[in-house]
Order: C-alpha cells, then sequence, then structure tokens
C-alpha cells in the first residue's frame, strides 16, 4: 500500500501540479494514522462528531496534510 501511496502523490505533485494533498482517518485508526505519518503528512486538525450517514454513526475524523513544499523536501533528502 505505501509503495501505491507514493506514485499517487508524485503524480499529484509531479504531473498534475497539485499544491496540497489531504488525508484523513478516523480516532483509533492507527493502521491509517501510522500509513500517513510514514508518507509524511501532518497533522493539520480534528473534527469532533462527524457524522457517518451509511453507518449511522459518530466519530472523530483527524485531517492530515501534506503540501508540494513538503513532498519536494521528502523526495530531495
Amino acid at each position: 500500500m505505501w509503495l501505491a501511496c507514493t506514485e499517487l502523490l508524485r503524480r499529484a505533485f509531479e504531473d498534475l501540479n497539485v499544491e496540497k494533498v489531504w488525508c484523513a482517518y478516523y480516532q483509533g485508526n492507527e493502521k491509517s494514522k501510522r500509513v500517513q505519518e510514514k508518507l509524511g503528512f501532518k497533522y493539520h486538525d480534528t473534527q469532533e462528531k462527524v457524522k457517518l450517514q451509511l453507518l449511522d454513526e459518530v466519530r472523530t475524523n483527524i485531517m492530515n496534510l501534506m503540501t508540494k513544499e513538503d513532498w519536494l523536501k521528502l523526495v530531495n533528502c
């Protein structure tokens, strides 16, 4: 999964010239948290009481961000 994610980030920043990529995980999903940290995403904010219509549940959403500048630092180290 990590390799696929790095290729998606490369495509976004290099081919599509995107400036920011956002991602999120639900609080308690440690696997998603670790993948996002390993990829280099940085914490942005927490969204409390996010309603999941299909599951009829309320969860906490952790939002992370990677900028093009962050990406360039990672690939050029």
